[in-house]
């Protein structure tokens, strides 16, 4: 039997030919498909094409009545070496009562500890394990991870998709969460012997926040990944919305809540309907995704000025969400304001597998502004309507140019299997140490 992930004991088959062994690795992950969220969706691209190298424990959460589930991502975690141990997040069952539970549990504990304790309680290792490998948000993924690292002694590797104590959009109802939170992350960062972060912006926060740490010498960055055999027909078979009726199909997929809004993009069209009524008829805005309520008047009021037709789709599937990329004309990213964005999108590498053109309304400085110029794409600061406007005109007008860069783009780096060979190579030198 041919094995991807040759290491581990040797064993013998029954024809007397040597094989190896599997390494078996434990992964903690709060979500994992199908509950749809970022995180989730990450996990559920990744897991797969590591259950190529070794066998997998997963624990993740079990069912709970406030996630949003995409049943088809389920599917995804249904693969050989790869086995998933779920537990439930005891909540009250009436809805009313579970918000009065979780705003105020939220002040002075992390809300999902009582995950946590089931995990310790249910789940048993049936090792032997060579590495414990945990994931967040949220960081009650690393604690449950720091407590098999206690029990049995083997290395672990935290990967963060954003910070954790010190994310700089968190507000704390009472400064006691913020020290809990802060005491929970130090412990992890002293335990753990590797870290995975997204951006080098992410990374330099947190090795500021504990500078008797080597947190950069025990790190490396690695991007989100995009698995393209998820996309479906290829563009020859599914052609773009824009080229049927002659319009030019702008989309937003993903929720506009908090700090991340609309008007940026629609100030633009504000403006581009007035100095090019012409270009702004041929626009079609689809928004795809929840939107806040407190969003709601703003789409209706300019809704109602614009040559500019707009469309608000709700949520969708994961996989619908991907051919919506691929049937659109130009992809929007859109970022609250700032002057530097130190996160990075994982709808960004899902863009980028798409090859659709993007424009970027994000913080000129950080990660995210860098990947978009490095594929060719513009990049304006989101309180700078004029400019976002002029960009969207020069893309609608060479549109041609900029889906010839988005085709040939080379995002080899951003391949699911490219990222997977990274981790397993930091999984590799740790276990050498």
């Amino acid at each position: 039997m041919e094995i991807d992930r040759i290491s581990g004991p040797n064993v013998h088959n029954q024809m007397g030919i040597e094989e190896k062994v599997m390494d078996r690795i434990l992964v903690i992950s709060y979500f994992a498909p199908p509950v749809l969220s970022a995180e989730s969706i990450l996990v559920g691209k990744l897991l797969p094409e590591l259950a190529k190298r070794y066998q997998i424990d997963l624990v993740a959460v079990g069912d709970d009545p406030d996630f949003r589930k995409d049943e088809t991502m389920g599917q995804w975690m249904d693969v050989e070496n790869l086995t998933v141990h779920r537990y439930h997040n005891p909540k009250p069952v009436n809805k009313i009562v579970r918000r009065l539970y979780q705003k105020g549990s939220s002040m002075f504990q992390d809300m999902n500890d009582r995950w946590l304790r089931q995990v310790l309680l249910h789940y048993k290792p049936q090792g032997p394990f060579q590495l414990i490998y945990s994931r967040s948000m949220p960081g009650i993924s690393h604690l449950v991870a720091y407590e098999f690292k206690q029990r049995l002694g083997i290395p672990w590797v935290a990967q963060f998709s954003d910070p954790w104590a010190h994310n700089p959009y968190n507000r704390y109802p009472l400064p006691v969460m913020h020290q809990v939170e802060e005491r929970n992350e130090a412990k992890v960062i002293r335990a753990a012997d590797r870290f995975v972060f997204p951006t080098d912006e992410i990374r330099r926060l947190v090795a500021s926040s504990y500078p008797d740490e080597d947190v950069t010498d025990r790190s490396i960055v690695l991007p989100h990944c995009f698995d393209e055999r998820l996309y479906g027909p290829s563009e020859g078979e599914s052609p773009a919305a824009g080229s049927h009726d002659n319009r030019i199909v702008l989309s937003y997929i993903g929720d506009f809540y908090g700090l991340r809004s609309p008007e940026p993009i629609l100030k633009a069209l504000a403006l581009l309907n007035e100095q090019h009524p012409q270009t702004a008829a041929k626009i079609h805005l689809q928004i795809v995704g929840n939107v806040e309520s407190t969003f709601v008047p703003l789409l209706s009021k300019y809704g109602d000025m614009l040559k500019t037709t707009i469309e608000r789709t709700g949520q969708v599937s994961y996989l619908e969400s991907l051919q919506k990329m691929k049937q659109s004309d130009i992809l929007l990213l859109i970022d609250a304001p700032s002057d530097e964005n130190i996160f990075l999108p994982s709808k960004l590498i899902d863009y980028f597998g798409a090859r659709k053109p993007i424009l970027g309304i994000t913080a000129e400085k950080g990660t995210t502004a860098n990947l978009l110029r490095e594929q060719s794409f513009p990049v304006i600061d989101p309180r700078d309507p004029e400019r976002i406007a002029a960009e969207l005109l020069a893309m609608a007008e060479r549109l041609d140019l900029f889906q010839q860069k988005a085709e040939t783009n080379d995002l080899r780096m951003f391949e699911v299997k490219t990222v997977a060979d990274q981790l397993s190579k930091l999984f590799e030198q740790l276990g050498q140490e």
